[in-house]
């Protein structure tokens, strides 16, 4: 069994920068940071998937990873976003 095959392809797998200090950071920026590496994850996936439309060497199996990241990067952000909008509902549904 090879292991440094096994260590290689961890490194390649993707990070997820958390914030340095909690107390700088609020839930919008964190949001906001998520937001941006959902559209980073697209815009790889319509790089990579124009690569191949027009015969460049690229791999197959590169572009369909990319197509799953930013399927779940924007299946994840609507559901944030879907549980942000309930959650603001329920609050103006509050009597005070």
């Amino acid at each position: 069994m090879n292991i440094s095959s096994i260590q290689a392809f961890t490194n390649s797998l993707p990070t997820i920068n958390k914030p340095q200090s909690t107390a700088d950071s609020s839930f919008g920026s964190l949001l906001n940071q998520y937001i941006q590496d959902a559209n980073g994850a697209v815009k790889d996936f319509e790089s990579k998937s124009l690569s191949l439309a027009k015969g460049e060497a690229i791999n197959l199996h590169d572009v369909t990873i990319a197509a799953q990241k930013a399927s779940i990067a924007v299946s994840l952000t609507t559901q944030v976003r879907d549980k942000a909008v309930e959650a603001y509902q329920e609050m103006m549904r509050m009597q005070i």
